[in-house]
């Protein structure tokens, strides 16, 4: 732990402050989606296509738009889609708690997800330009707090599950909002070499994309490691509530732990 605190410290402040923001997106993320599928089966009595489709959602709306939130990191600068997708989090969130009708389930989803798209690229963007020539180290670390987060997402989601999940909601979108005040007061601004590029430079860098092979490759490959990974958000936790009833929560939480200590 001293060791890791030194190597942060050696960063600069805007690194150090993306590490932060990690381990709260983590956080706040982990506290509140293991028990969103069994809040929507048990709580709100939704069929399990309509859990499936919710989830499918969100999930759609962050990893299938990464290439969109990376293009607008790329124009914009990379502080801008941070700050959107902290704040864009934070209303999904606030939603998912509130909301009991499908379609307004679906927005939320929607919004949660989309605000992944932008914030995710753009961190790590920022963070690569930031770190120099010492990116290696900084993603090292970069990654302890990403897990740091995943770790004890879970439990806090458990400990206020015990309350309403409705208060987890309310928390995680608190968390968010203080990032998206904490983005706009103390991260300075950012901005890539193809920052303000035209249009037409966004399709030429969306067509070198297509045009490689094996970079497609292995990203349709990687489809089976997502598929395999949604199903502890949406599968698992559907098994737990049909076997296990009132002990699901906890079952989550297990799952989600060890999932951290795994990566």
């Amino acid at each position: 732990m001293i060791t890791l605190w030194r190597q942060t410290r050696s960063f600069p402040s805007a690194a150090r402050l993306l590490m932060a923001n990690q381990f709260a997106i983590n956080l706040a993320f982990y506290m509140l989606m293991p028990y969103l599928a069994a809040h929507l089966s048990g709580g709100l009595g939704l069929a399990a296509w309509a859990v499936g489709l919710v989830l499918g959602v969100r999930n759609f709306s962050q990893q299938g738009m990464f290439l969109i939130g990376g293009t607008i990191a790329d124009r914009f600068g990379y502080k801008a889609p941070i700050m959107a997708g902290c704040l864009l989090r934070t209303v999904g969130f606030g939603l998912l708690g509130w909301v009991d009708n499908l379609p307004a389930l679906i927005a939320a989803s929607a919004a949660t997800g989309f605000a992944g798209a932008l914030f995710n690229p753009a961190v790590r963007a920022y963070l690569a330009v930031e770190a120099g020539d010492r990116r290696v180290d900084a993603f090292a670390a970069f990654n302890v707090y990403y897990q740091a987060g995943m770790l004890l997402g879970p439990l806090v989601g458990l400990a206020l599950m015990a309350a309403d999940f409705r208060l987890v909601c309310t928390v995680a979108a608190a968390i968010f909002a203080v990032l998206t005040v904490l983005q706009a007061r103390a991260l300075p601004s950012r901005r890539s070499d193809t920052a303000g590029s035209e249009p037409g430079n966004v399709v030429a860098q969306w067509r070198t994309v297509v045009a490689n092979r094996p970079f497609l490759l292995f990203a349709t490959t990687m489809i089976g490691s997502y598929v395999l990974t949604f199903q502890v958000y949406l599968a698992l936790p559907l098994a737990a509530t049909n076997v296990l009833g009132s002990s699901t929560p906890a079952v989550n939480r297990d799952l989600h732990v060890r999932a951290a200590c795994r990566r």
